[in-house]
């Protein structure tokens, strides 16, 4: 189990470097798109298609599985703080494990699509005939280890680094000077 979390962490930390990279890149495409097309009445004819269609789809769910390792994932844990710590823990469990499911649900069906699409040469009508296969394997890719993730939380095979920083007391209001 021990070599599987390696792997998973491997995985996840090469996926959130390439995101990195892909908004790097994202970046760029942007800014040489905007100079060209206001300084040069040029503007790339490729340029929105390719950052909208993949490099913003691949930034987007590249960096799901590490987001959740780090625990720097969207959480609404009002309710969680009150629980005693066994029923937080089993709650914990059920929501990871529902979730898990349909991220192995969703990676299935966007991995099955690709394949589809890039056996019947599907494409996005435009100015360059751009392959739809791409744009699902991104979503295949982000989501197979993040349902992983998910589903080893679920039972307990990994820790969540940030579960043992859940507050135990109800956090303080906006009215009392918190922030």
């Amino acid at each position: 189990m021990n070599a599987a979390r390696q792997a998973l962490r491997l995985c996840e930390d090469l996926l959130a470097a390439v995101a990195g990279f892909v908004l790097l890149a994202m970046m760029g495409v942007t800014a040489l798109d905007v100079v060209l097309r206001y300084a040069f009445n040029a503007p790339l004819s490729w340029g929105f298609d390719v950052v909208t269609n993949y490099l913003l789809v691949a930034t987007f769910f590249f960096s799901f599985s590490f987001a959740l390792r780090m625990g720097e994932h969207v959480a609404v844990d009002y309710f969680v703080p009150h629980f005693h710590e066994s029923v937080r823990r089993w709650a914990m469990s059920v929501a990871w494990l529902a979730c898990g499911a349909l991220a192995a649900v969703v990676a299935a069906i966007a991995a099955r699509e690709a394949f589809h699409a890039w056996r019947q040469g599907e494409i996005i009508a435009g100015v360059i005939p751009w392959p739809v296969w791409v744009q699902k394997l991104i979503i295949a890719l982000g989501m197979a280890p993040l349902a992983i993730r998910l589903l080893l939380l679920a039972i307990g095979a990994v820790p969540h680094e940030r579960m043992s920083k859940v507050e135990t007391e109800p956090r303080a209001s906006l009215e009392e000077g918190a922030p």
